[in-house]
């Protein structure tokens, strides 16, 4: 889960249901949307870390979108197997801006907080601000993303996406289209450098959310940070539209820069599926 999302809902695909549904009306009279959602994931991942602890996670949401461009939501999510049933939530803030048929920015702040009696096991209260610039180069379309993470462990984040996007021709009598949007997404943040005695060097992901676990040996270490490759992300999302209604299903594959038993990172696949509905 990427600097895409809003909450948990994909924000490109909600604003194609915007545009797909302002389509026919006349544009001066779009004020505002209402959409309600709901979403299922094998494991939350953000930012290159599991905020759910590899759990499996179910998600339900408000988004507020104006003019199509400025986006407020609100989720909760569950876990299985945590008490209490909602294990965290968030806000999500997001500002878009189409400046020609080639270039759009995006300004996106998102906060998630979790009962204190879970942080231990999930995570610290955090907050992040990112900045996104697109340039469509018709075949490619490439995201730039630069964040800020404001947690007990802060720090700064680089994200390269490119996609291409395509979809089907309407059916269902015009009402209904296929959308597809794989994409590539290579991932740099603060890394882990541990350093022993013996001269033996090793880099992981530092976890973004928790203060950084050191060994307890006789051994000595020295821990120090660095900013580099964090993982790529291979990601598939298959969306079904209808006019007020949509389901997108994405199959990612994460594959990490460095692998350190000492901190574990999300790798291999996982699935999301989540739905939405458009009220107004």
């Amino acid at each position: 889960m990427g600097l895409s999302f809003i909450g948990f809902l994909p924000m490109d695909a909600l604003v194609a249901q915007v545009k797909e549904t302002d389509s026919t009306i006349e544009s001066s009279l779009q004020k505002s949307s209402l959409f309600a959602g709901a979403a299922y994931g094998s494991d939350f991942i953000y930012m290159g870390s599991s905020i759910s602890s590899r759990m499996p996670y179910y998600s339900g949401s408000l988004t507020y979108g104006s003019g199509n461009s400025l986006y407020i939501s609100v989720s909760a999510s569950h876990l299985s197997k945590t008490i209490p049933y909602l294990a965290f939530y968030s806000l999500s803030v997001s500002y878009r801006h189409t400046v020609n048929a080639w270039f759009d920015y995006s300004v996106d702040l998102a906060g998630y907080k979790t009962p204190e009696s879970l942080q231990n096991i999930l995570f610290s209260d955090f907050a992040l601000l990112n900045l996104t610039t697109g340039f469509d180069w018709k075949l490619i379309y490439t995201k730039l993303s630069f964040g800020g993470l404001l947690s007990n462990a802060s720090s700064g984040y680089v994200q390269i996406r490119n996609s291409h996007y395509f979809q089907t021709t309407q059916f269902f009598k015009g009402k209904a289209f296929l959308s597809f949007d794989p994409n590539i997404n290579l991932l740099f943040g603060r890394l882990v450098k541990i350093e022993s005695t013996t001269g033996i060097t090793k880099f992981g992901s530092a976890p973004p959310f928790v203060q950084t676990k050191k060994k307890q040996t006789s051994t000595t270490f020295s821990y120090s940070y660095i900013f580099g490759m964090m993982n790529t992300e291979f990601s598939v999302p298959v969306t079904l539209n209808f006019t007020k209604f949509s389901v997108e299903a994405e199959t990612i594959y994460i594959l990490p820069a460095y692998s350190n038993p000492d901190y574990p990172t999300p790798k291999g696949f996982s699935i999301n599926i989540s739905a939405y509905f458009r009220i107004l």
